[in-house]
């Protein structure tokens, strides 16, 4: 029953995000990691794959990761919110997190 219900629910996501055509605009903070830059490739993906448009803004330089006050990177900033930090980043919850903010 309960993976009755998460098909449902991955089912409706999935196709929020294929309807959906709004720019997204992601700050990744700390993409020169080796996390970030999975982060980013995953974003990339993902967006190939729905049909996103999606622009992504890496900050990297000291100066400006002190602006956004983040303990741990990579952080995600979408459309001027933030949204999650750490390591534990993965495709499917950036796939999600990415339908519930187009």
């Amino acid at each position: 029953k309960n993976s009755s219900l998460f098909h449902d629910n991955f089912t409706l996501v999935t196709r929020i995000i294929s309807e959906r055509r709004d720019k997204i605009e992601i700050k990744i903070i700390g993409s020169d990691t080796p996390e970030g830059t999975k982060v980013k490739n995953d974003l990339k993906k993902i967006a190939k794959k729905q049909k996103l448009d999606i622009s992504i803004l890496e900050i990297n330089d000291e100066k400006n990761i002190r602006k956004y006050k983040v303990l741990q990177t990579p952080t995600l900033i979408i459309n001027n919110e933030y949204k999650c930090d750490g390591e534990k980043i993965n495709y499917n919850f950036l796939k999600r997190l990415i339908a519930f903010c187009s």
